[in-house]
């Protein structure tokens, strides 16, 4: 593909909103390297404005648009080129005035790309893409992928919720895009969870990147390392101790001298009910495991027994107090 045919398409897409943040990138560097980019970019901003009356049966005067189009150059509405490279830019847009690419870049708008959608609702539910990946969805989780998503020189899906990926490795990137970051891998196993706040990612195995949406903040996540992407765009990156942030997937809790304030918390979201301790008098360290199974009466009777605390059972879970190291 010549350059400039590749450039057009990029033109297209941003006049039609199919624009990634990669190409977003990649085109505003190209127009900013050349006035003669930014004259071509605004005459055939304008000249696809005009098309949205076009008609199929309609049939240009291309050597009157010619003749307007190099007017308009001569009498200096435009930055002025050599004649060469003046010549291909009157040329691209005439092109697209003349009716054929109008055709092309009109049915592309008019028979947009189908997502495959997917949602899980109180049930989690395990998902296969055409590439051999696999995706375990957690409840209350909605994803989406093209449909000819092997086609693409991308693998892009789109998520609201929490999904364990396990991706199968590719020469193609496989992109994860959220609310508020994409998450970009070859091959990899990892947790996203986004909602309304901010996109969590969680590495089991492999490098992982997380963009903020921007693009500005980039983290390169490793095994056992962890990144939260927040509304305002900020990356923080850090290190967990372990891995119950993927409890739901894996119906286990490993806590390794835990404090016991970490242990209620991980223990909220794995038996999806609040714990109050704020009357817990020590925060004792806690090593021991949850698994599938175990109820969440008999994992409180354990941390009666170790550490001395105290619970009752309340309108929305439980609340405990007391503790002894």
């Amino acid at each position: 593909m010549k350059e400039q045919d590749k450039y057009l398409i990029l033109i297209h897409k941003r006049l039609t909103a199919q624009l990634s943040s990669e190409e977003a990138q990649e085109l505003d560097l190209w127009l900013e390297s050349n006035p003669e980019h930014r004259v071509l970019y605004e005459t055939t901003a304008k000249s696809w404005e005009q098309s949205q009356e076009y008609k199929a049966d309609y049939q240009p005067d291309t050597t009157s648009e010619w003749n307007k189009l190099n007017e308009k150059i001569d009498a200096g509405k435009v930055v002025r080129m050599p004649a060469r490279r003046r010549w291909i830019a009157a040329a691209a847009a005439v092109l697209m005035l003349a009716g054929g690419a109008f055709w092309w870049l009109n049915n592309m708008a008019a028979t947009p790309e189908i997502w495959v959608e997917i949602q899980t609702n109180e049930a989690a539910k395990e998902v296969t893409l055409p590439d051999g990946s696999s995706i375990s969805l957690n409840k209350n989780t909605t994803l989406a992928y093209r449909e000819n998503f092997a086609d693409h020189a991308e693998r892009i899906v789109k998520m609201t919720g929490e999904a364990f990926f396990d991706v199968t490795k590719n020469t193609k990137p496989f992109i994860i895009q959220t609310d508020h970051a994409n998450v970009r891998v070859l091959g990899t196993s990892f947790n996203v969870k986004s909602d309304a706040d901010d996109t969590q990612v969680t590495v089991q195995s492999g490098k992982v990147q997380v963009t903020d949406k921007a693009e500005t903040q980039r983290a390169i996540l490793q095994k056992g390392q962890k990144a939260t992407a927040d509304k305002s765009g900020k990356i923080q990156k850090s290190t967990s101790k372990s891995l119950n942030e993927l409890a739901w997937k894996t119906r286990k809790l490993d806590f390794d001298g835990t404090p016991l304030e970490d242990v209620v918390r991980d223990l909220e979201t794995y038996f999806n009910l609040e714990i109050d301790a704020t009357q817990l008098k020590n925060n004792c360290l806690h090593s021991g495991d949850v698994i599938k199974g175990d109820k969440i009466e008999d994992v409180l009777n354990s941390l009666k027994i170790l550490h001395q605390i105290k619970f009752s059972k309340t309108a929305k879970g439980y609340t405990i107090s007391g503790g002894n190291c």
